[in-house]
């Protein structure tokens, strides 16, 4: 592969989002669209309303009575957080057949919804009002990896090896091996399937904020998430996680050490419910 863009042609025809996601975003793109018209949407798949209500009603929500249709969902919640939920859904039931050559499916979406959540816990850290949009953009930060362990596994597995030993960030060891990284692909995945820009260009500037003009605050929570990603998977979450935070990410938060540890233990404490729900998640959606 000469490129991420090229990649990505390459693998999107075999990595489909549910039809359930693309009338919820065929809904969320009509400027006419009503919250009877997402609650339909959504209805058309009973597995998807299952999961939907279930994740709303979870302790990640922290309702105070009981939802029990998705319209009232939508009423609460509003639009967007209900179309990132079923984005999120979709996202690991795409990817859920993958082959697990270079790496174990658990263990990659263990970690990635553990940087979905703290991507969260930070954004709660920074006072943002639509904190939960975090989690999604959390959850899909490695999502170009999927594409690079299935399509180019021999390199997948050198660069994690080079990473591994020389402590290289593994975007630079990509970068050289390829000419590509997991931040490019996942943005060129993104683009490919007409998602928010604002989740695209996040992706892409994970790992050096201040590229983006208009989205560095996203991209230093995500810098951040991945840093913190790090650290949870080491021994006692005593790995050597903050290098890998970017400088200008402390600048653009305004976070501070502790504060970032607080969210790395918050995320830790609700990751295995979240897993228990994307699992029935994969299992329901059709």
């Amino acid at each position: 592969m000469n490129s991420a863009d090229e990649l990505v042609k390459n693998s999107v025809s075999l990595v489909t989002l549910p039809g359930v996601y693309l009338q919820v975003k065929k809904v969320i793109d009509d400027p006419d669209s009503t919250m009877a018209d997402l609650s339909a949407a959504i209805s058309i798949d009973p597995g998807m309303t299952a999961v939907v209500l279930k994740l709303v009603n979870s302790a990640f929500y922290g309702m105070p009575r009981k939802v029990e249709t998705i319209s009232r969902a939508v009423g609460i919640l509003g639009m967007q957080p209900l179309h990132d939920l079923v984005l999120a859904v979709s996202v690991t039931k795409a990817f859920s057949g993958l082959s697990q050559q270079v790496m174990n499916m658990s263990v990659f979406w263990a970690n990635s919804f553990f940087s979905g959540l703290a991507a969260r816990e930070l954004a709660r850290k920074c006072f943002l009002v639509d904190s939960e949009r975090m989690f999604v953009e959390g959850l899909l930060r490695d999502l170009g990896h999927l594409l690079i362990y299935q399509n180019l596994p021999e390199q997948a597995e050198e660069a994690i090896k080079i990473s591994a030993n020389t402590g290289e960030p593994i975007h630079t060891t990509e970068q050289k091996l390829l000419g590509f990284d997991y931040t490019q692909v996942g943005k060129a995945l993104v683009d490919a399937w007409h998602l928010p820009i604002n989740l695209g260009e996040a992706i892409r500037h994970q790992n050096e904020p201040s590229g983006t003009p208009d989205y560095q605050f996203e991209s230093a929570l995500l810098n951040i998430a991945g840093a913190l990603t790090e650290g949870f998977q080491s021994p006692n979450g005593k790995g050597n996680w903050e290098p890998l935070i970017a400088q200008d990410s402390w600048a653009l938060t305004g976070l501070d050490e502790d504060s970032v540890k607080i969210c790395m233990i918050e995320a830790g404490k609700q990751l295995s419910s979240m897993l228990d729900l994307m699992e029935e998640a994969q299992s329901r959606v059709a």
